[in-house]
């Protein structure tokens, strides 16, 4: 039997340890720091101590997969699989609460923000990817529909927190709700498909009525939420997890202690353990640096460009707001630009039509191509 080799020693590589246990010899890492040391029991040794085996097969468990294989394939391994397929979830695994800042530190300022290695990594993730993409431009696998773009957090993070948002409040119709969701139905979607996007989706009193709709219509779809909780109570909760796949919950505490609405759900969940497979409760300061949303996040003073970087957020994402306009991704949380109107054109007409073809191409090319997205430290797949 081939030796099994597992590279990322992280959140992904835990998850898929625990699905081939016995079979992984050790793990593979780029972090020099990890090396020599043990993760799950198992040596972590850099990409290239690998050749030390003779007959091995390796995984790749990591949100980085495109730059990691083709670094295998410069080292003549060609035996490698994805631990994680296109449409992933975005916490696999039974593991109710998540405390991220265990596998990732927090980052105490700006510069060790721009300077970690997470942030290295996903440059060169995101550059590869949309080499790929731009030569061969699918349809999206990832729809955000915000049908109120109202929040009631206070993230320090966010340019919309309640204290600075400075949209006009809009509110979908259930007509155009509906119309988005048909025209999806119609084409047998089968990506992520979410009632959220830079909001707080509980604020609308419609969510679980219009999620329950869109299950119906999309069965195929792997349909998420993400919300903060504090509106969940556990009515809410039964009726909501029926439809979804998956539910995380942002529990925003600096201390990083369980809000009440977490807590009650933690509870239920012990005594449903069946749910722990859908539901996750993510524990999350909401006084942190995190990404520069283009150069919009309030807490960002210390922009940093990267104008020769790519992005392939305009490859995979529609974002619709409320008034059924289309964002340029979901880190263009005030909407300041504009690609289609999906309450007066097809979907597939603005995804293929040619604002979208603009974006892409100045995004292929660079993010110094298109408005702020220089500006922007957001390296995300998707």
């Amino acid at each position: 039997m081939k030796k099994l080799i597992i590279f990322g020693a992280g959140f992904y590589g835990k998850l898929a340890f625990e699905k081939y246990k016995d079979a992984v010899c050790c793990f593979l890492d780029n972090d020099v720091n990890k090396r020599g040391t043990y993760f799950c029991g198992k040596e972590v040794m850099l990409p290239q101590e690998a050749l030390k085996y003779d007959d091995f097969h390796v995984v790749i468990a990591s949100l980085y997969s495109e730059s990691m294989a083709t670094q295998l394939e410069e080292l003549g391994i060609t035996d490698y699989s994805f631990y994680l397929d296109s449409v992933h979830g975005f916490y696999e695994g039974k593991e109710l609460i998540i405390n991220p800042y265990l596998v990732t530190e927090e980052a105490l300022t700006e510069s060790e923000w721009s300077e970690s290695k997470k942030l290295e990594y996903s440059r060169k993730e995101v550059f590869a990817a949309t080499e790929r993409l731009y030569n061969n431009q699918p349809l999206f696998n990832h729809i955000e529909i915000e049908t109120i773009n109202r929040c009631n957090g206070v993230c320090s993070f966010c340019p919309v927190n309640k204290n600075v948002d400075p949209r006009e409040k809009a509110v979908m119709s259930e007509e155009l709700f509906k119309h988005i969701v048909n025209q999806l139905s119609e084409i047998q979607y089968s990506g992520r498909f979410t009632t959220f996007s830079n909001n707080e989706p509980f604020l609308d009193n419609r969510i679980i009525e219009f999620n329950r709709y869109a299950r119906e219509r999309l069965p195929k779809a792997r349909m998420h939420l993400y919300t903060n909780g504090t509106l969940l109570t556990i009515e809410k909760f039964v009726a909501l997890i029926e439809v979804l796949d998956e539910l995380i919950i942002d529990n925003y505490q600096q201390e990083l202690r369980l809000i009440k609405p977490c807590e009650d759900i933690r509870q239920y969940c012990e005594n449903h353990p069946e749910l722990k497979e859908k539901v996750t409760i993510v524990l999350r300061k909401p006084n942190e640096i995190l990404t520069s949303r283009g150069g919009d996040a309030p807490n960002r003073k210390e922009l940093k460009e990267y104008g020769q970087d790519r992005c392939v957020l305009p490859f995979k994402q529609m974002i619709i707001r409320p008034n059924g306009q289309v964002s340029l991704c979901c880190n263009d949380a005030l909407g300041k630009y504009t690609l289609g109107d999906a309450s007066k054109d097809n979907l597939l007409d603005i995804w293929y039509g040619p604002k979208f073809q603009m974006v892409r191409k100045c995004l292929y090319e660079g993010r110094e191509k298109w408005g702020n997205c220089k500006y922007c430290d957001t390296f995300s797949m998707g």
